[in-house]
């Protein structure tokens, strides 16, 4: 009987399966950009990021997602569609 991971789980599996935790992952895009010329957001934004990416909540940036696909031997094996940028900030709405 094969069974097949819950959605919620599929984009998490290939870093999983490695062994990495969230910064690890991170650390490894940091040296791909660097090289590229790249300029990615602080480690704290990156992990919220690549979290609700995980969890299905939003999508990437494409060059995040282009670092992804280079970091696990594929052009983008995440992608189901169009990639789109996430917001960098939310706004406040209230407050000041």
């Amino acid at each position: 009987m094969t069974t097949t991971a819950p959605a919620a789980y599929r984009w998490r599996q290939p870093r999983l399966a490695r062994g990495w935790e969230p910064v690890q992952l991170i650390g490894r895009m940091k040296i791909l950009a660097q090289r590229d010329g790249i300029e990615l957001p602080k480690t704290y934004q990156l992990i919220r990021d690549i979290y609700l990416w995980e969890h299905h909540r939003a999508t990437l940036p494409a060059h995040v997602a282009s670092l992804l696909g280079r970091i696990f031997d594929g052009p983008n094996p995440f992608a189901t569609g169009h990639v789109q940028h996430l917001p960098m900030k939310a706004a406040r709405t209230r407050g000041r």
